[in-house]
């Protein structure tokens, strides 16, 4: 697998270009339950988990991470990371999903990175692929529960996005964060039975999304690009 390789300068360079990118490309990227990762500072371990329906979604997750001041590792499919070896620099690491022994030594290296240093963040698209926004039900690896289950106690939250036309000439991106509680029964579930419920989470989470947006309801969302 590929590792992370961390370059403090690199990632100041990469946010100034980041964030133009984004707002050339975009008319806005608002975002709802930013308080939940503003604390932080007084959480275990933060695992966050989306949906994976554009090749934007990395970038707004680093965009997210920057806003946050959160210190951020993305699992990436490995034949996408070769082609972007650069973002090595920028937290990513490796997953080849289609081989167990190979998946196990990414699940291991993220958990080693959250167990060494609990104020990490770890970002997972546990689709594995990038896929429509609307298919349901929503499939996952069970590479996520493994993750969580390696851990006593840890934060998670589920994070939909969605990109969408409102009348101007550019799309603007959607973002809903919502806190996931395991109870002790759910972090006993075996990761199949985890991988379903984490699931259904991240369902429920991008149609109460949906449905603000349809609504037109975005006082709870902060522009944050």
């Amino acid at each position: 697998m590929l590792e992370a390789n961390k370059s403090l300068w690199f990632e100041k360079i990469f946010a100034v270009y980041n964030r133009n990118l984004l707002k050339r490309r975009f008319n806005s990227l608002q975002v709802s339950g930013l308080k939940f990762l503003k604390k932080k500072e007084d959480k275990p371990p933060l695992i966050i988990y989306a949906n994976h329906s554009s090749w934007w979604d990395g970038l707004v997750a680093f965009q997210i991470s920057l806003q946050m001041n959160l210190d951020s590792y993305i699992m990436m499919e490995e034949k996408q990371l070769k082609k972007l070896r650069l973002f090595r620099k920028l937290g990513a690491f490796s997953v080849v999903r289609e081989n167990a022994r190979e998946a196990m030594k990414s699940i291991n290296y993220a958990t080693r990175i959250l167990k060494e240093n609990p104020k990490k963040t770890l970002w997972i698209f546990p689709q594995g692929k990038i896929m429509p926004n609307d298919l349901r039900p929503l499939r996952f690896y069970s590479g996520l529960a493994r993750i969580i289950k390696s851990f006593e106690k840890c934060s998670i939250a589920s994070l939909a996005i969605r990109y969408e036309f409102l009348g101007e000439y550019k799309p603007n991106i959607f973002v809903n964060i919502e806190n996931i509680e395991l109870s002790a029964k759910d972090s006993e579930l075996k990761p199949k039975k985890m991988s379903d419920y984490l699931s259904v989470k991240l369902t429920d989470n991008l149609e109460n999304l949906k449905t603000d947006i349809l609504k037109g309801n975005f006082l709870n969302f902060e522009r944050i690009c």
